[in-house]
């Protein structure tokens, strides 16, 4: 293969299906869920882990969102105020609705009849779902309401629905007889939660003044007040085994189960570890076809799937988290493909919780590791993708091991010494024997550390390490990359203050200085088949530098904005560069000719690595959008081959047709080929030999055979024939065609074809110059007429 051929990637994209603060919304069964991203609506079956539709917002962004229980229809309001009502299993919006005010809370009844809408007037709608039309339209709230919740009983006239707004107030209605039947004002903040016991004899509300109230539904008399320490965003009633609790969550991230015969705390969700991270648990939604499981929405977008099923025996046992999704990752600062596979990937997010995750087979969830108090700012790997280093900007850096038995990760080791964020690290680049035998760190404090690793113990202790083998102040300014050389010899460091250096490992020893970039130095990456490194930086450009000599041997140029990450690819044929305009673009090493630019980010791109040696690589930006790049330059080379091959096939079939005058044949071919002058030349060819006379092609089967084109043909004829009609030399073909055609369908049916008004728009105004230009002709001939008639008398 020619080392100048423009390189091709197929790109697979894994975007976010969960952005905003719209709430999200499941089916009974929880397996089909919509989720807001800003104006658009995403409907995903999470049990196959597949997008079913993506709805088309109307430029503002989605505020509230609610499936029916079977999971059929799905209501949608926007910041518009606009209710739509989309069929799930058609995908077709059936009714659009304006409402009265803005909406942010909703909630549907267990049997899929009905569904409820809080406005910020403080009125309160009830939609019946079949029908698709208002039953009720209840006024009293003096606020906006923020919490709803039903509860029905089929074939009977039970059926209520409660209210709460950000005043504290709470109004119970009844439906059948379309009046409020009781109001409580008891708390002092906005109530979050609402809910019915199983059988409808209690009530609870809960609120942001860390209260919980019980009530008795017959004589709504309160029966308890519960202090539950926490900030209320959710509550209600869930069954464990044979008894009926009380659950509350918000505030810390965590939700807690009351017993309330014994007003004690039952069982509650493990406490997140403490961290600059602010999250609330911001949903629980209850699932009737599948008691056992609720499912959490945190304040990030995450979605969390907690296990009641199991007894839980004492109390303040922990409810397990089964699944977690990741409605968005947030900035994506680092990535790298980990696990024994090399088939998943760790991602350093605005969080201080690594994320790992499988694309390939479940590209919904995600895997989280704690042990960080502040966001992780940079991740490493070693080649065997068992062991991955974090840096975080608690000061410390940790080492994670794969753990075959539970296929998980493990902390291994936590490294403390830096005073300052750690921004950088980098493991070994050789094969592991056991275990890594180092770690290098880079930190704000502008130093570096190499670190021993200790060996592994059989207790699977978790190794506190708090002195490096050597610490070395590297540089000026903050330091963003370090990279370890291929047989680790080296350690090359990226810094903000225009430089990079070359170390010995083994001494840390400055042994060389790169200096030529104009601004910070962003990253830097060894070259694993040559003496040469590779940067980039907030100048524009990257460089490559000879490890002999430390002087740089080209300039690559190209983006538009800083280059962020570097890496060589394709035993140093290549560098691949990712930029903060939100492109990609390979250069050829040795020429320094960009041969590709990628274009699939709209914001800037933080994070790239390269997996065997370029034959796939993985982007991620500021955004939270990933996309796997695999090269199928090969595939693609043989593809174009085969289809020059079959193109020159069907060119020399189109001159055997106009030779034996086949012309049906041969304005087929002509049309499937795309070639507009060999199809004009088929026509007028045809026009000249005049097989059949009163023809209007010279052809009558020509001519019933373009009255059986299918739409797509008609449309592309159509554009051959706007392009001709705009040529004084090429029309009159053209105008016999579009004769043809008039003659062949029914305007009715030309009109219904998509886009082909546009074309006929084109064709008119020209078509109506050269009737003009003929009738001048015409007039003039005239006067030639009456010339010659003078002068013969």
């Amino acid at each position: 293969m020619d080392n100048t051929v423009k390189r091709s990637y197929k790109k697979v994209d894994i975007e976010p299906f969960y952005i905003g603060a719209a709430n999200a919304t499941l089916s009974g069964d929880g397996c089909i869920m919509a989720t807001a991203v800003l104006e658009d609506t995403i409907v995903i079956d999470r049990n196959r882990s597949v997008i079913l539709h993506t709805i088309q917002g109307d430029s503002t962004e989605v505020t509230a969102l609610q499936l029916s229980s079977d999971g059929r229809f799905l209501a949608i309001i926007s910041q518009s105020q606009q209710l739509r009502i989309f069929n799930v299993e058609t995908g077709t919006v059936i009714k659009t609705v304006r409402l009265s005010s803005a909406c942010y809370i909703t909630a549907a009844d267990a049997t899929s009849s009905l569904f409820s809408f809080g406005l910020t007037d403080g009125s309160v709608i009830v939609w019946d779902i079949e029908g698709s039309f208002i039953t009720h339209n209840f006024k009293g709230h003096g606020g906006t309401l923020c919490s709803l919740a039903f509860y029905g009983e089929l074939n009977s006239k039970n059926w209520k629905l409660a209210s709460g707004d950000i005043t504290g107030t709470v109004k119970i209605w009844d439906l059948v007889r379309r009046r409020c039947i009781f109001t409580a004002k008891e708390h002092t903040s906005a109530v979050r939660g609402l809910g019915f016991s199983h059988d409808g004899a209690t009530f609870v509300s809960a609120g942001r003044d860390s209260l919980a109230i019980v009530y008795n539904t017959h004589h709504w008399k309160e029966l308890k007040s519960i202090p539950v320490e926490m900030a209320v965003e959710a509550s209600g009633f869930v069954r464990i085994g044979q008894e009926e609790y009380l659950y509350v969550a918000g505030e810390g991230c965590i939700m807690k189960v009351w017993d309330l015969a014994r007003e004690t705390l039952f069982a509650e969700t493990e406490r997140p570890i403490k961290s600059t991270e602010e999250l609330m648990m911001t949903q629980v939604i209850p699932l009737p076809e599948n008691p056992d499981k609720l499912v959490a929405i945190l304040s990030d977008q995450t979605v969390e799937d907690l296990d009641i099923s199991g007894d839980f025996g004492e109390s303040n046992h922990i409810i397990p988290v089964t699944r977690r999704m990741a409605g968005n990752h947030g900035t994506i600062a680092d990535i790298r493909y980990v696990g024994p596979h090399l088939d998943r990937m760790a991602l350093a997010t605005n969080s201080p919780s690594l994320r790992i995750v499988d694309f390939e087979n479940r590209p919904f969830d995600m895997e989280l590791y704690s042990g960080h108090r502040d966001l992780v700012n940079m991740l490493d790997v070693t080649i065997d993708g068992l062991w991955l280093a974090t840096g975080s900007k608690d000061n410390t850096a940790r080492l994670w091991r794969y753990d075959e038995s539970g296929d998980k990760f493990h902390c291994y080791a936590v490294f403390e010494g830096h005073s300052a964020s750690v921004t950088a690290v980098a493991l070994p680049r050789t094969p592991i024997d056991r275990y890594p035998r180092f770690l290098i760190t880079a930190s704000e404090d502008l130093t570096i550390k190499k670190w021993v690793i200790p060996k592994p113990d059989e207790d699977n202790q978790v190794s506190v390490v708090k002195t490096s083998e050597y610490t070395r102040r590297a540089h000026d300014k903050v330091i963003h990359a370090i990279d370890v050389s291929p047989n680790n010899d080296y350690l090359a460091t990226a810094s903000h203050d225009k430089t990079a250096k070359i170390w010995d490992l083994q001494s840390g020893e400055t042994v060389g200085v790169l200096r030529g970039h104009k601004r910070p130095v962003y990253d830097i990456r060894f070259c694993a088949y040559d003496r040469l490194v590779a940067t980039c930086s907030g100048d524009q450009t990257a460089k490559v530098w000879s490890l002999e000599d430390f002087t740089c041997t080209r300039t690559y140029e190209g983006h538009a904005n800083a280059v962020q990450r570097i890496s060589f690819m394709d035993r140093n044929q290549y560098i691949v560069g990712a930029g903060a305009d939100g492109l990609i673009k390979i250069w050829q090493v040795s020429s320094g000719e960009c041969v590709q630019t990628l274009d699939n980010h709209d914001n800037r791109i933080w994070a790239m690595f390269v997996k065997d040696d370029g034959g796939e690589f993985v982007t991620a930006d500021a955004d939270g959008a990933i996309t796997i790049w695999k090269d199928n330059t090969a595939e693609a080379k043989d593809e174009a081959d085969a289809a020059e091959k079959i193109k020159v096939e069907k060119e020399q079939e189109l001159r055997n047709c106009i030779s034996e005058g086949d012309w049906v044949r041969a304005f087929g071919l002509a049309l499937k080929l795309d070639h507009p002058m060999r199809l004009y030349n088929v026509v007028k060819s045809c026009i000249a030999a005049n097989q059949d006379n009163g023809s209007i092609l010279g052809s009558i089967e020509l001519e019933e055979s373009i009255g059986k084109l299918d739409d797509e043909k008609v449309k592309l004829l159509f554009r051959r024939i706007r392009d001709w009609n705009t040529n004084a030399r090429l029309f009159s073909i053209a105008q016999k065609l579009i004769r043809v055609i008039l003659t062949r369908y029914e305007p009715d049916r030309l009109s219904q074809i998509p886009g082909i008004m546009g074309y006929i728009d084109a064709i008119i105004p020209y078509s109506e110059r050269h009737y003009g230009r003929y009738d001048g002709l015409v007039e003039e001939s005239y006067m030639l007429d009456y010339v010659a008639k003078k002068m013969a008398s």
